[in-house]
């Protein structure tokens, strides 16, 4: 198929960028808005018609040139090649376009919260590894596909992340491990700790862990190498993480989410709290700390366990309810909680949690979510509900990526 002359007009969710020809929409990866391009199609992807620039003609004046190497051939990025206060309007676009389509305003000064350097800033990564002729090798996905890209540096990971990939893939080959799957690695961001773990395909075989972890410790002499929990620290508190517990990638602006959010909730001393999908009480501390008793609804049960840790070492005043979200609400009465705050996975809140949370009717609910289109489908619900929604936020968690955090303030009509 020949290639196509498209002129994209607006982003979309993903980082493509949105161009019609003859009335068939295309979505154009590496392409931005205004722009000309030649491009390659692609397939299809959810309906809608594909396409890869391949040159381009006429460069918006926001285009910026990709510092990585990788860029365009691996997944992990989206937007390099944009000038970083550009992925900021087009991110804020995005999600004014996603609660458009609910029927919902973005209010109109809904600031969004970028990074004076954004770079760096993961300290947890997640590598497929991948056997070459040199042996094992640590990578990502490439764009739209299941093959990997070894790799040996990553922008947007702590250095020291970078600096040990190729260590353990080093010491993987010293020991003939086989079947390896991935690896899962943290960086605590106030100390020297590396949180790791080796992933296989089926059963885990039997391979000298200790011996592993010796050598590879011999090779990164800076770090202290961690196989079961790490620590992370703000705001003078102190919790205890695992790889197998969700943790904010971005430690710098999980501080600028965590304000805002909890500066929309404005929780009192003499309420409670209801946290939902509360994971191992981050949030769920930071708001126990002002004063309020807080209740915490979590289902991973290492997070149960390491919340309940969590709140023991700040002394803070948090009960854990175990369970799934929409299954242990109906257990709370009427009238115990004032206020929410919530923080779901990307697939958002199932109905009856939302039908739920509109029974207890807490005077203000704040909703921090990382994926647009579930976000304006859940705040729609509520607002059906009785509920209106106030203030809203944008914070940009993963820049040179298309992903989104959005906050919205929600208080009762």
């Amino acid at each position: 198929m020949a290639p196509l002359i498209l002129k994209p007009t607006s982003p979309a969710h993903g980082g493509a960028a949105v161009a019609r020809e003859d009335g068939k929409v295309w979505l154009v990866s590496y392409a931005l808005p205004g722009e000309v391009v030649e491009a390659e199609p692609r397939g299809r992807q959810g309906g809608v018609a594909v396409a890869a620039t391949t040159r381009v003609i006429e460069p918006s004046p926001r285009r910026a040139s990709p510092p990585c190497p990788y860029f365009g051939v691996c997944g992990g990025c989206q937007l390099q090649h944009a000038d970083y206060a550009y992925q900021l309007e087009l991110k804020k676009q995005v999600v004014e376009e996603a609660w458009a389509r609910a029927g919902l305003r973005l209010p109109p000064d809904t600031p969004v919260l970028g990074m004076d350097e954004p770079w760096r800033y993961r300290i947890r990564g997640e590598f497929e590894a991948v056997a070459g002729a040199e042996g094992w090798r640590f990578g990502f996905h490439r764009m739209r596909s299941h093959s990997v890209l070894p790799i040996d540096s990553c922008l947007i990971h702590d250095l020291r992340i970078e600096r040990a990939l190729p260590m353990f893939a080093q010491v993987a080959n010293e020991m003939h491990l086989d079947s390896l799957q991935n690896m899962l690695v943290t960086v605590e961001p106030g100390g020297s700790g590396l949180l790791w773990r080796l992933r296989f395909r089926g059963r885990e075989p039997r391979w000298p862990r200790d011996e592993f972890a010796h050598r590879v410790a011999e090779l990164l002499p800076e770090l202290t190498l961690l196989d079961d929990t790490m620590s992370l620290e703000f705001w003078g508190l102190t919790f205890r993480a695992r790889s197998d517990t969700f943790v904010q990638t971005n430690y710098r602006q999980m501080l600028v989410l965590y304000r805002t959010a909890l500066d929309m909730l404005a929780a009192k001393s003499d309420e409670r709290v209801l946290d939902l999908y509360a994971g191992i009480g981050t949030i769920s501390v930071a708001v126990a700390r002002d004063g309020a008793g807080v209740t915490a609804i979590e289902e991973n049960p290492h997070a149960v366990q390491l919340g309940r840790l969590n709140a023991r070492i700040n002394s803070a005043r948090i009960e854990y309810l175990p369970g799934k979200v929409e299954t242990v609400l109906r257990g709370i009465r009427l009238g115990q909680h004032q206020a929410v705050i919530l923080d779901p996975p990307r697939a958002g809140c199932e109905p009856a949690a939302l039908a739920e949370l509109i029974r207890l009717g807490a005077d203000r609910i704040v909703y921090v979510s990382c994926e647009p289109s579930t976000h304006a489908r859940d705040l729609v619900g509520l607002v059906r509900g009785g509920y209106r929604v106030r203030r809203a936020a944008i914070v940009d968690m993963f820049p040179q990526t298309y992903h989104i955090e959005s906050v919205a303030l929600l208080e009762r009509s």
